[in-house]
């Protein structure tokens, strides 16, 4: 048996009640904030844009190579001057050579191994990015975006007119990043030739995870390109590891997908697949790759799992690499998956966490999906917004319904609507200070009880850091909306089980560097660096907010009517800071919501958000 909470003390009400205050105030100010431009507490001055020292920053060499290679960049070799009256549309990336600025780019400047002048007269609507050079500018230049600048040379090879990797390379790569399949074992190879082609493929799709251990698709994939026109299409079979290289129906599985595609930078795309396919409940949680190391690493996976059998079509609008509208509508079969007895580096012996039982049977699903991205960098976002939204709408006759769900009956016949919107802002503050905000909602929208695989858990490193992994408060846990004993709820695997769910996060992040022992590359070669420690990197001070509830069955503490959002006092709180080093981070996360809590140390592979 539990015991009863005890009652919560009135210091940690008001620090909860404090926490989440700020977070909405910060929000309702970033909304209600001007351009990135005129949001800035103070001018730029000469001391924001010195020279940064070292070595060049994976990211910001990536980035060059990028700005540089994409297609509507004015590339330009050697000196570059634009007049006064003279107005240049777009991005310009600038190579060896002087650079005199007194009219107006519409975009950003990559001056790579180049020194800038920009007059008083020169205006940047985008960011401003010296590698290999120095800047001379007033002490309030009108650049919009961001003024970086590195001393540090960018060095490359070239390959035609793109900067590469070697002289014999197809890919647009600098010399010193790795590509993003070699560091980045879980995702798929992004493929970004434009020509005809076909090729025999081995790969992996999915985190390594308790259920299939890794997953290997091998098989044909092709495309064919006529104009603004392409053609792609994967056969993949799928060989799960599991618990041993055994060849049985349980380890075994398929994805076919063909898709035509009208157009480049804008269009439209059409197509179907074919799927015998594993799928994770909460993708929106943590990202692949810390998933698949917790698992071989630590024996910890803080996803469930259940198997999805079935076809699908779509046709999804698209502007760019950031905007798409998307439409789905398919029939499948929904099982469960048991875990398996899969192989760790640490803690091997011990007993995975049972993987929750999903709801069984043929479900018919029309998924709309939105993705707007208006970031100024994808990987290393200053500014801008990205949102995804989802709406769901699944009807069919579950064979098997998990009784142990709260708030559903037994009846199988099954029509629910469910949403999902995560929706961030990032906001520059200064040339090194940021203020980003994040707000996801989810949920049940109307229909029968949603079934075991679309609830929700707001708890965990990702969403509440100052929680243990969806670990149950009291009779009536508000965030994973157990009413169960922890014995037994931690029987059935820990499952989410919420309705709906709300979390808001916020962080004012700002930038370090460390250089111990100086900043001499020896010989010129950044091979020789060993002599000196150098890191680069972010503090970060964050809050976090957030519960889930339900709002069908019985009622219960946990209950709240569909048109009710839970009182801001019931809500779980914690605040925490790091550093975030751009491929890893680390941070505490303490709770202030409620008492008797240890601060928790974890670190994360990914930025926050």
């Amino acid at each position: 048996m539990i015991p009863p909470p005890s009652p919560r003390p009135r210091a940690v009400l008001t620090a909860s009640l404090l926490a989440v205050s700020l977070l909405a105030v910060a929000m309702l100010a970033a909304a209600m904030a001007p351009r990135p431009a005129a949001a800035q507490s103070r001018p730029r001055t000469n001391r924001d844009r010195a020279e940064r020292a070292g070595n060049l920053p994976r990211e910001v060499a990536r980035e060059a190579v990028t700005v540089w290679n994409a297609r509507d960049t004015r590339r330009v070799r050697g000196d570059f001057t634009l007049a006064a009256n003279d107005t240049v549309r777009g991005d310009v990336a600038i190579l060896s050579g002087r650079v005199e600025l007194a009219g107006t780019v519409t975009g950003q400047v990559m001056a790579i191994n180049s020194s800038v002048l920009l007059t008083p007269s020169g205006h940047v609507r985008g960011g401003l990015t010296v590698i290999g050079g120095r800047l001379e500018a007033p002490d309030r230049p009108r650049v919009d975006g961001d003024i970086r600048v590195w001393a540090a040379r960018l060095r490359y090879a070239e390959s035609g007119d793109s900067l590469s990797r070697d002289p014999l390379s197809r890919d647009s790569l600098v010399a010193d990043v790795e590509s993003e399949f070699a560091s980045r074992w879980s995702r798929w190879r992004r493929d970004a030739d434009d020509d005809t082609h076909a090729e025999l493929f081995l790969t992996t799709a999915h985190a390594y995870n308790r259920v299939e251990g890794l997953p290997i698709y091998f098989g044909p994939r092709f495309r064919a390109v006529n104009g603004n026109t392409r053609f792609n299409g994967q056969v993949y079979g799928i060989f799960r590891t599991g618990d041993g290289l055994r060849w049985e129906r349980e380890n075994l599985g398929h994805r076919l997908t063909l898709e035509v595609q009208q157009g480049t930078r804008a269009g439209v795309r059409a197509g179907g697949r074919l799927f015998d396919d594993v799928d994770a409940v909460e993708q929106w949680q943590l990202t692949d790759n810390e998933i698949g190391l917790a698992t071989f690493l630590f024996t910890r996976d803080y996803r469930d799992y259940w198997l999805r059998h079935g076809a699908a079509g779509y046709v999804s609008l698209f502007h760019g690499p950031g905007t798409e509208l998307r439409a789905e509508y398919g029939e499948e079969r929904w099982s469960s998956r048991r875990a398996r007895d899969v192989w760790s580096i640490f803690n091997n012996d011990d007993v995975w966490r049972v993987n929750p039982a999903a709801d069984e049977g043929v479900m018919r699903i029309a998924t709309f999906t939105a993705r707007v991205d208006t970031r100024n960098d994808p990987a290393i976002p200053r500014s801008g917004w990205l949102l995804s939204a989802q709406l769901e709408r699944g009807t069919g006759d579950l064979t098997r319904a998990q009784p142990t769900v709260p708030s559903r009956s037994t009846a199988v016949p099954v029509a629910y609507t469910r949403g999902l919107l995560d929706l961030r802002r990032y906001n520059r503050l200064a040339p090194g200070a940021q203020l980003n905000l994040r707000a996801v909602v989810g949920g049940w929208l109307e229909g029968d009880a949603l079934p075991a695989q679309r609830r929700f858990a707001v708890s965990g490193i990702d969403a509440l850091p100052g929680f243990d992994f969806r670990r149950t408060r009291g009779a009536n846990d508000v965030g994973t909306c157990s009413t169960l004993p922890d014995a037994d709820y931690a029987a059935l695997g820990r499952p989410a089980l919420c309705e709906r769910m709300l979390l808001v996060q916020a962080e004012w992040k700002g930038d370090f560097r460390i250089r111990l022992f100086g900043d001499r590359d020896w010989f010129g070669d950044r091979r020789w660096t060993t002599s000196h420690f150098s890191a680069d990197g972010s503090w970060v001070l964050f809050a976090n907010s957030g519960r889930g509830w339900l709002v069908n069955g019985t009622p219960t503490p946990l209950h709240y009517d569909k048109s009710r959002i839970p009182e801001i006092g019931s809500w779980r709180t914690d605040l925490g800071g790091g550093f975030d080093f751009g491929d890893f981070g680390v941070y505490v996360a303490e709770a202030v919501s409620e008492g008797g809590l240890k601060p928790n140390l974890y670190v994360r592979l990914a930025r926050r958000f």
